[in-house]
């Protein structure tokens, strides 16, 4: 009844297949690895000035540190794009079965997830650092706001795993 290619629809005998269905999968063929390309070369430029960032200092000035926090900043956005490029290609791409699709999902979110809140952390490192070096303590209120977003963000991934979990257990229980 259900191809990898079309949805077809079986009516006295004659078989038919929907052109919009027919029309998505055409679209996601091109989509997909449209958004995945974009992804991973704004991932491959972020990277790249990560390390002129880190190089410019260094060279200029002699300053490491300064070069680290540069480019440690740029480095870890170009992680978590990268990251978002992969989870476009590996989630979106597959055609598995549909029981499969939550679980694809909820691996792919933790995933991100994960990335975004390790470069929210390293973020606010690099800002305890910065400020710390130029006696700037009257503005450590952002990294630590920063630092309290990130764990807000980790709680509501626990629920998100919590509840996601027992909903997976549910649909493998049935099957």
């Amino acid at each position: 009844m259900e191809s990898k290619a079309t949805i077809e629809f079986e009516r006295a005998g004659e078989t038919r297949v929907l052109p919009l269905d027919w029309l998505i999968v055409r679209a996601r063929r091109v989509i997909v690895p449209a958004f995945t390309v974009f992804f991973l070369g704004f991932a491959l430029l972020y990277a790249g000035a990560a390390m002129i960032e880190f190089l410019r200092p260094v060279l200029s000035e002699g300053n490491v540190i300064e070069g680290l926090i540069k480019g440690l900043h740029m480095g870890v956005v170009a992680l978590a794009v990268y990251e978002l490029a992969h989870i476009v290609y590996q989630e979106y791409d597959a055609l598995g079965p549909p029981e499969m699709m939550v679980w694809r999902i909820r691996r792919g979110l933790i995933r991100f997830v994960s990335v975004v809140c390790t470069a929210l952390v390293l973020e606010a490192l690099i800002m305890v650092i910065k400020y710390s070096q130029q006696d700037l303590a009257g503005f450590l209120y952002y990294p630590v706001a920063i630092i309290v977003s990130a764990s807000m963000l980790l709680v509501a991934l626990g629920v998100f795993t919590r509840l996601s979990a027992g909903m997976q257990e549910e649909r493998s229980q049935a099957n």
